[in-house]
């Protein structure tokens, strides 16, 4: 998949109010998409507790925290045709939280995400590398035995 590949929908982050807009004390990033969703209406309707927000990551470095993400239905309000179109996003904010899964899931198998860089650097691919380790544990056993 090449960065052409990746739609909108691909990005989208739905979280879920568990309480109304104005009891939050730190401003999430769903609570700054709840923030531009209830600005952004033109029929006055703002986000309540149990309403699924859902939003993208646009610039996580801006010291404006409103400014770091894009609530979906804001970004298209009276922009029918465009519903499909895709907004500028946080590309390296992305490959963190694909970093992040991947070392939760696999973590086990020897994953770490220092791994994941530059390939000049690396040796091989983590699962080679893998795969090598547990060749010398297999070998060092077979010694043992003998």
């Amino acid at each position: 998949m090449t960065a052409e590949d990746i739609i909108q929908q691909d990005l989208v982050i739905s979280k879920l109010l568990r309480q109304d807009i104005e009891k939050y004390k730190s401003l999430f990033p769903y609570v700054s998409a709840a923030i531009q969703l209830s600005t952004s209406n033109t029929d006055g309707r703002c986000p309540t507790k149990g309403d699924t927000i859902n939003y993208i990551y646009t610039n996580t470095q801006h010291k404006n925290p409103l400014c770091r993400i894009a609530a979906l239905e804001a970004a298209h309000q009276g922009d029918d045709n465009n519903k499909s179109k895709t907004l500028n996003y946080d590309k390296e904010k992305y490959r963190e939280m694909i970093l992040d899964a991947a070392e939760t899931v696999l973590g086990t198998f020897g994953f770490d995400r220092t791994m994941y860089g530059d390939s000049k650097k690396r040796k091989g691919k983590w699962w080679q590398e893998l795969i090598h380790e547990r060749e010398k544990d297999i070998q060092t056993e077979r010694d043992d035995l003998r």
